[in-house]
């Protein structure tokens, strides 16, 4: 999976598009240190988003924007 485009949205908001969802915008916060996906934009023309989509594509975007370090240390991770 690789990240075609973001963009900055309100309230510190990105909203990114991936290669394997085109049509599906993904809407991420940002915590403490580190961003997550709190909404698809689902597309019936785009396949079913798993849990281990949303997991690459928080990878993907915390690695872009530099807060991977803070993506690997939340409550729970090691």
């Amino acid at each position: 999976m690789n990240i075609i485009n973001y963009k900055y949205k309100k309230r510190g908001n990105l909203e990114f598009v991936f290669d394997q969802f085109p049509n599906s915008p993904v809407l991420l916060a940002l915590i403490t240190n580190y961003y997550f996906v709190k909404h698809v934009k689902w597309s019936s023309q785009d396949p079913v988003v798993t849990r281990e989509n949303l997991e690459e594509m928080e990878n993907l975007v915390n690695l872009e924007m530099g807060t991977t370090i803070g993506y690997l240390m939340r409550k729970g991770r090691s």
